[in-house]
């Protein structure tokens, strides 16, 4: 299994981590109750964000001192709202770069990828390359296929979130996690039938999960104190850490 650091957070694919996705003007007290309810990494999805000046960003990144942020900008084209200029998006990436432990990119934004990956590196930080399917889950050539060239660009993890529209797609994703599960994944089903990977796809390989706390950002999150609930009867390590 892969050791992964996100800032001060080691995951071992061991102990399931959390990540919550936030909008900008999130209240102080809503970010420490989310610490304190099992949150482990903030997403901070700067796309959402109301202002996305760099100084507006950056103020709101300061806001979460005491939990790893992982940055990301979605694209239009896998499901964000961010329709402006490849290189203003390119230069937000850069600006936020040392301010977070990680960031996240769409293989697809081919415009940029590969210079927020090389950012990513030259500022030692981890960068999660994705790719975000809203309709269905790719077969599984396609699934290696992404994998293969997202970790060949220098992707540290590669997530994968596809719909599954039926028990065969939630296996097809679950297979995935276990042919990877080496090389730094974090496999997500979106949609009803698909929420069983949010809580057991951590066993099979994948890093970390996703919770909604207030609005979640995709189909099928898990409200964040169900999801710890359900992690630490499930996985051992993960409940003798928050106890101890």
């Amino acid at each position: 299994m892969k050791l992964v650091q996100l800032g001060p957070l080691r995951i071992d694919g061991v102990t399931p981590r959390i990540a919550v996705p936030f909008r900008d003007g999130t209240p102080a007290e809503q970010i420490a109750e989310a610490t304190r309810r099992g949150m482990d990494i903030a997403e901070l999805r700067i796309d959402l964000f109301r202002d996305r000046n760099r100084d507006a960003v950056l103020g709101e990144i300061a806001r979460f001192q005491n939990v790893p942020v992982l940055a990301t900008i979605r694209s239009a084209a896998e499901g964000g709202q961010w329709a402006g200029a490849d290189a203003e998006r390119c230069a937000l990436y850069e600006a936020v770069l040392p301010h977070v432990a990680a960031v996240d990119v769409e293989l697809s934004s081919t415009a940029i990828v590969g210079e927020v990956i090389a950012a990513a590196h030259d500022g030692e930080r981890c960068v999660v390359v994705s790719f975000h399917d809203f309709e269905k889950t790719p077969p599984a050539s396609t699934l290696d296929d992404i994998a293969n060239r997202a970790h060949d660009a220098g992707a540290v993890i590669v997530k994968i979130a596809a719909t599954c529209n039926t028990p065969e797609d939630l296996r097809t994703l679950a297979e995935y996690t276990l042919r990877h599960r080496d090389k730094g994944l974090v496999t997500i089903g979106m949609g009803e039938i698909g929420l069983a990977s949010r809580i057991f796809f951590p066993a099979l390989g994948s890093l970390f999960t996703f919770a909604s706390f207030g609005d979640g950002t995709a189909a099928g999150q898990i409200p964040l104190v169900k999801t710890a609930e359900y992690l630490r009867s499930f996985y051992p390590p993960r409940a003798a850490r928050e106890s101890g």
